[in-house]
């Protein structure tokens, strides 16, 4: 059996993670890591649907998510501009 080789971290970037909010009512959470290159990607979105699903609901698991990410409380929320086409 082969020794397990070890790993060590040098440095960690500090990540900053945030909600936005769409026209349809979706939440996205997403994260920017602090490194002064990387761009702001969406980590996961959860769907509304007047039908099954209610803002309130869909707005905590957004934010519980958020924070299970590194969030601090309040959660940063930002609404996505409304854009027509590609």
């Amino acid at each position: 059996m082969e020794p397990v080789m070890k790993a060590k971290a040098i440095k960690v970037f500090e990540r900053k993670v945030w909600v936005e909010s769409d026209f349809m009512g979706d939440k996205h959470v997403m994260i920017q890591h602090q490194d002064g290159k990387s761009d702001p990607f969406c980590y996961c979105s959860f769907h509304y649907d007047y039908a099954y699903t209610s803002n309130s609901t869909i707005r905590q698991t957004a934010e519980n998510m958020a924070i299970a990410l590194g969030a601090t409380e309040p959660v940063e929320h930002k609404s996505r501009p409304f854009s027509v086409g590609a």
